[in-house]
């Protein structure tokens, strides 16, 4: 029978073998007694071991603006949507709207000309204001059933001052008509209040609290040195905090982030379920994940501790009977390796 030894361990990744003396000619009473295990058909697949986190996505601070008093707070944990309040500044309260850019001036009506001295010509009439912030006003109070004029190219006048006027009153306001940053706070959408950083009687003027959207976010933890095959798509099976398995894809992979205790980087992966509603109901808190890196499909494997490296160069596999079989070999998975040039379901011997 051929010299050969048999493989103990496959390193993946690296292709490195420990390698040991097999008995090269067993007794036939010790080859009965020799463990064995079947040539099995499938999918191979190397993966990596992730930890991640079920959260709420990276807070986003508020700051106020003003002289006034912060005179009321929400609770940690809220939902606040268009048209609500987030907090209230001089007993006056700060509203959402939705929108891309925040309220940058104070919106107001024209005010009309002075009256001219005697004989001098009128001065012309104050031109009303317009601009991006005018459309977000307008857009959001044409939500909130205030206005049902134009919100494109809208002037702050007329129709939409008296809108504004109306929903001041409905807020229990002086209907001043008059607009500002510090009454208005934008966001994209409706937002989950995350942390409060002021106190009731602190300045206006000073980061108030922190919000988050209110979509529930995945976000994975990956070393830098394995971001090569991590790409938008990719299939990522995650395993929440109370054992409920959901399926993913990786919607976006962000920037090394350094480690402070030296450690190397990791970078940020956030997936998103495939299926709608996967999350529902589910708590906040650390998950684990699976990523598949490479698969193969409809291949024969078997443990790594079935082959036996021969010493002329190659592999081979061993039948009970004592019988070697060559065999060529390819991916290497969770300490399966594929196998070519024997047939499946086909018993090997491995090392004890």
């Amino acid at each position: 029978m051929a010299t050969l030894l048999a493989v103990l361990a496959l390193t993946a990744g690296t292709g490195g073998w420990l390698l040991t003396d097999r008995d090269s000619a067993p007794a036939a009473e010790h080859r009965a007694t020799r463990p064995t295990v079947t040539v099995e058909q499938g999918a191979l697949r190397q993966s990596i071991q992730l930890t991640g986190t079920l959260g709420y996505g990276s807070p986003r601070t508020v700051t106020g603006t003003g002289d006034g008093i912060v005179t009321w707070l929400p609770s940690a944990g809220v939902t606040v949507a268009r048209g609500r309040q987030l907090y209230r500044v001089d007993d006056a309260p700060v509203v959402l709207f939705y929108g891309d850019l925040p309220l940058y001036r104070e919106l107001a009506e024209p005010a009309p000309p002075e009256k001219p001295a005697d004989d001098a010509p009128p001065p012309p009439p104050a031109q009303p204001q317009h601009g991006n912030d005018v459309d977000l006003v307008a857009r959001n109070l044409a939500e909130l059933g205030f206005y049902d004029g134009a919100t494109e190219d809208a002037t702050y006048s007329g129709s939409l001052v008296s809108a504004v006027r109306a929903w001041q009153s409905a807020q229990d306001e002086e209907p001043t008509g008059v607009l500002g940053p510090g009454n208005v706070l934008v966001s994209t959408g409706a937002v989950r209040v995350d942390s409060l950083t002021a106190q009731v009687g602190d300045p206006a003027a000073t980061a108030v609290l922190s919000v988050t959207t209110t979509a529930r976010v995945l976000t994975l933890d990956l070393a830098e040195t394995d971001t090569t095959d991590v790409v938008p798509g990719r299939k990522v099976r995650v395993t929440l905090g109370d054992g409920t398995v959901v399926r993913t894809k990786v919607q976006h992979v962000g920037k090394p982030t350094p480690s402070d205790d030296g450690r190397p980087a990791t970078v940020p992966v956030l997936v998103r379920p495939t299926r709608v509603g996967s999350l529902a109901g589910a708590e906040s808190g650390p998950v684990t994940a699976v990523l598949v890196t490479a698969a193969r499909h409809d291949v024969r494997y078997v443990p790594v501790t079935a082959l036996l490296a021969l010493a002329g160069g190659g592999y081979a596999l061993e039948r009970p009977d004592g019988t070697l079989v060559p065999v060529e070999i390819g991916m290497v998975a969770d300490g399966e390796v594929e196998v070519d040039g024997i047939e499946a379901g086909a018993s090997v011997v491995v090392a004890q």
